[in-house]
């Protein structure tokens, strides 16, 4: 039935498209547009122009206009060749392809002469036809500058690109991290490989699994001004892998660093936690670091090149990274990363191409999430889960003429994977300090995806004006299939009193969450580019229809009180809305002068939100974990036994019927729910102060609208679980249902200070449900970032940002109907935006992602390359503000079951900038030697991580009233050296 409904989608998409690679392939390729001019400056019809290098050679006729385009192209380096009878031929060589860029080149033929005229091309990095912010690393890029080898580390070198994470030498490898761009959260970033959208939309802004480093050709971030192809205004990361072509290729390194080259610890011990009223006078007296490298090693191989020349070619890679780290507890946290790459091109007629493609991404690893409240027992082993999760694609093009070209594309992606708690089947126990013990959550996931589209461009003129045309659509279908469960059935924790003697043995006794949801997407665009002298306008419009659906799921029973919560089924329904959203686009770029040396651009767009599995399965009774609460007499014990399971203290989560014990709908939605809205004014300059150095200034404004919210359900009754009202959910809250409470405590920074929380007033209750709507709080976004970019010319490149941002809430008083939600938010009128890790009892759990500057700044220099000993020398530096260190009071309202017992964490002060972690700044090193023999190379080289040995304070225990309230439990990493050989041949 799921496949039916894929291929009634996708046959609906192609209807949509009435003529259908150039708009799809932007995501993996760039194009080469050119002009062919006499010797007086005149444009030249006619000409044939031949393209060589990547794969086969390609031809084309210049138009009345002298023009020519080759699109779709690989990245990497080409030639093309221009003959007219009358004038010299002429061979320009060393013409740069980037993805996602237009590479413009003018050829002028001279008078006929006998032989061939050769040139080396200096491509030009600026772009006249691109209005988009972000950066491309290329394959020289990402081989020569040290980073920490993943698509994570590349992001931040990108403008206004913060993570919650610094990778040291590896020691966060196989580990996504979370992060933001310019005015966008994580959940709205986009994932491409090879042009197949691979975005995990169970896990919004995730990647579905981790890469070989080696194997891609480039990198392309973007942040902003995206053409009308892409949906989301957050940020999208294009990776190209390699391809085969008409000369054998291939590659291979070996990497490796361990305890041995890893420095000791320096750290200042004054920064350790202090004894004071916030941590019932507890001094931290040691600390020792987490993530400390143990070994890692970093091993893999690629080749490529012909079957048949210039017809068939092939091209793998294999690669098996293994990240072995010593946890805070110093136990092992090993990681294996098996990752494989395969592609075949095609061409099946001179017009006609074709490409295979398969990626599989397998994650092991053993003692995830450790930290000083997740010891060993309770942390994660995972592994992949369900089908093997391998991504492929089949993708055909064909040239109808030089004025029009076509693609298809159909691709899969199977995601899936387990975490599997250490502790096995032990009832997890969190002690009064947060530590857990015993053991954790399992998970058990799968993640299909199916898409299918095709794209087209046409090519006209009308006078001196030319047209690219470029329009497509596309269907896809993701799936998420979950299961999660508390072993050893349910947890206990502990309600903190104000001495260990007033402390509250809370179980919660669980029942499996088993959430099945399924997502459509449906898409179509239309965008002309239209050049006209100097001036050069984009305008598209895009149309997304998004909707969900909840499938029929099973939950088990409790397997210790089976009678308390017996096995359920749920039938399933619709998400209750769907999103329909059109999206205009405009750019403008203005070159200034006749060789077009400085840029000026404009742009507005509007982006709709991207639809995730959690949003589309809010009604889903199974979509959460199902409780009872009751006291136990267990104290922490790994096993929980029928008769330790004491009287119940509170109603059971608003998803358990207390009378049926079947799942019960306490969850709205608004029906005319609509998709988050930005819009984005783009505005800079960008200067060639060399053909292959460039500089620019970027201005960006956004307004991010239409919000997502989740308003608290209640009752106008003493028990809103009463039979009469278990067929309502009741109604949406106000601010008349609240009454103030207030609480004294005393911050880290010795201040004394009233923390205010607010309960529901006598006669109002609730069952914990929520109605989903579109609020009123908005973001407003004010950026700027100095770019510059050098291209490796003359024995150095270097490439760098320096930006600043301003990211505020715009929050009416309309939508203070619960004051503590909005102070615990961080939500109040004109505070700064902040994205938490989303890792809370993880390794990541006080880290709040907002910085008003960054910077980065990498590059290389050849120190005499000539000469036999000469050698490389490469910095990478980046630097930030530090993030927000927030300090909360938690306190439990209402009821024991408000927040599953954990209560709700109130920040002390609302102001972002009340406290911060200090400020970054590190540095990395690397040099290296190329030993160059005929067509075979050798590199050997040294990259030192932390060069400085700087121990920042990334992370403090921020919850006060704790024995451990302001430890530190999180430092940067010491210096670390990762040693390295690398070959090729071609």
């Amino acid at each position: 039935m799921k496949r039916c409904s894929f291929r009634f989608g996708a046959s609906a998409a192609v209807l949509l498209l009435l003529l259908a690679v150039p708009a799809a392939a932007q995501l993996q390729s760039g194009n080469l547009y050119g002009t062919v001019l006499g010797p007086g400056g005149e444009t030249l019809p006619g000409v044939t122009v031949t393209l060589t290098g990547g794969g086969a050679p390609q031809t084309q006729v210049t138009d009345a206009q002298g023009r020519f385009r080759f699109l779709g192209l690989s990245p990497g380096s080409y030639s093309v060749r221009a003959e007219v009878q009358g004038y010299s031929p002429l061979e320009s060589s060393g013409i740069v392809i980037n993805v996602g860029r237009n590479t413009q080149v003018e050829l002028q033929l001279s008078a006929q002469v006998e032989e061939v005229i050769n040139v080396t091309a200096e491509s030009p990095l600026l772009d006249t036809r691109r209005v988009a912010t972000g950066t491309t690393m290329t394959n020289a890029d990402l081989e020569r500058i040290p980073t920490a080898r993943d698509p994570w580390a590349v992001l931040q070198s990108t403008p206004g690109v913060l993570t919650d994470r610094i990778n040291v030498g590896g020691n966060e490898s196989g580990q996504q991290a979370q992060y933001v761009g310019p005015g966008s959260g994580g959940d709205q970033a986009v994932w491409s490989v090879d042009g197949v959208v691979i975005t995990d939309m169970a896990a919004l802004g995730s990647s579905p699994g981790y890469y070989d480093f080696d194997a891609f050709e480039e990198m392309q971030v973007t942040t902003g001004g995206s053409d009308a192809t892409i949906a989301t205004g957050g940020v999208v990361l294009n990776m190209v892998t390699k391809r085969g072509t008409n000369e054998w290729r291939g590659s291979g390194r070996y990497l490796v660093a361990n305890d041995s080259l890893q420095s000791d610890l320096s750290f200042d011990q004054d920064e350790l936690g202090k004894p004071g009223a916030w941590n019932n006078d507890q001094a931290q007296t040691e600390f020792k670091q987490g993530n400390r490298i143990d070994r890692t090693v970093d091993w893999g191989a690629e080749l490529g090149g012909p079957i048949v020349r210039d017809r068939l070619w092939i091209w793998g890679s294999y690669a098996k990274p293994e990240i072995n780290l010593l946890t805070i507890d110093d136990f092992s946290d090993k990681t294996t990363l098996e990752d494989w790459n395969a592609k075949l091109n095609a061409q099946i007629t001179p017009s006609n191409s074709a490409t295979a493609f398969a990626w599989d991404s397998d994650k092991v690893k053993q003692g995830r999430n450790a930290g000083p409240l997740r010891p060993q027992e309770t942390t994660w082993d995972q592994s992949a889960f369900g089908d093997k999760p391998t991504t492929w694609k089949v993708e055909d093009t064909q040239i109808f003429g030089s004025n029009f070209y076509a693609t298809g594309m159909y691709s899969r992606v199977n995601g899936g994977f387990q975490l599997v708690p250490e502790g096995g089947n032990a009832l997890p126990f969190r002690d009064r300090d947060l530590k857990w013990h015993n053991g954790f959550l399992l998970q058990q996931i799968e993640r299909p995806q199916e898409q299918a589209k095709l794209d087209g461009s046409n090519f006209f003129n009308t006078g001196s004006l030319s047209h690219e045309l470029k329009y497509g659509a596309g269907y896809r279908q993701a799936e998420s299939s979950t299961l999660v469960r508390w072993p050893g059935g349910g947890t206990e924790i502990v309600l903190a009193g104000e001495t260990p003697e007033d402390d509250f043995p809370l179980l919660l006794l669980a029942r499996e969450a088993t959430p099945d949801v399924k997502i459509d997407y449906t898409n179509v665009y239309l965008q002309d580019t239209l050049a006209m002298g100097n001036l050069t306008v984009n305008l598209g419009v895009r149309y997304d229809r998004q909707e969900g659906e909840n499938q029929a799921s099973d939950a088990a029973a409790n397997p210790v009180a089976p009678d308390l919560l017996p096995a359920v089924h749920y039938a399933g329904q619709d998400s209750g809305f769907s999103w329909s959203d059109v999206s205009p686009r405009i750019g403008l770029t203005y070159g200034i002068g006749a060789e077009r040396k400085t840029l000026l651009r404009a742009s507005y767009s509007r982006f709709a939100d991207q639809l995730g599995t959690a949003t589309a399965g809010f009604l889903n009774p199974l979509g959460g974990i199902g409780y009872r609460y009751f006291i136990t007499s267990n104290a922490g014990g790994p096993t929980l036994e029928r008769d330790e399971i004491g009287p119940e203290v509170a109603p059971p989560s608003p998803n358990v019927n207390p009378f049926t014990l079947e799942p019960l709908q306490s969850f709205a939605v608004d029906p005319d729910l609509s998709a988050p809205v930005t819009d984005e004014l783009l505005l800079g300059v960008e200067h060639a102060l060399l053909p292959e150095f460039v500089v620019g200034l970027n201005l960006s404004a956004r307004r991010y609208t239409n919000t997502l919210e989740a308003e608290r359900l209640v009752f106008d009754a003493d028990d809103p679980f009463a039979p009469d009202l278990l067929n309502s959910v009741g109604r949406v809250h106000r601010r008349s249902d609240y009454v103030e409470n207030t609480v004294t405590v005393t911050s880290p920074d010795g201040r004394t200070r009233t923390v205010h929380y607010w309960e529901l007033a006598p006669g109002v209750t609730t069952r914990n449900g929520f109605r989903l709507e579109n609020g009123d709080r908005e973001q407003e976004f004010l950026g700027a970032a100095l770019t510059f970019n050098k291209r490796l010319s003359n024995r150095w490149m270097m490439r760098g940002n320096v930006s600043w941002q301003d990211w505020t809430w715009d929050v009416p008083d309309s939508e203070n109907e619960d004051p503590t939600d909005t102070i615990a938010g961080g939500v109040v009128d004109g505070t700064e935006v902040l994205q938490g890790s989303g890792i809370v009892s993880g390794s990541k759990g006080n880290v709040f992602i907002n910085s008003k500057w960054s910077y980065s700044l990498n590059g290389m220099y050849q120190i005499a390359p000539d000469r036999p000993w000469g050698f490389n020398v490469a910095a990478n530096l980046t630097g930030r503000q530090g993030y927000p260190l927030r300090y909360v009071n938690r306190v439990v309202r209402d009821t024991i079951s408000d927040n599953a017992g954990s209560g709700i964490d109130i920040p002390v002060d609302s102001d972002p900038d009340a406290f911060r972690y200090p400020d970054i700044n590190v540095v990395d090193l690397r040099v290296e030697k190329e030993f160059t023999f005929s067509d075979f190379g050798l590199t050997l080289g040294a990259d030192v991580f932390n060069a400085f040995n700087e121990s920042y304070v990334l992370q403090r225990q921020g919850v006060l009233g704790r024995d451990n309230s302001d430890f530190v439990t999180e430092i940067l990493s010491p210096r670390v050296v990762r040693l390295g050989a690398r070959f090729s041949f071609r």
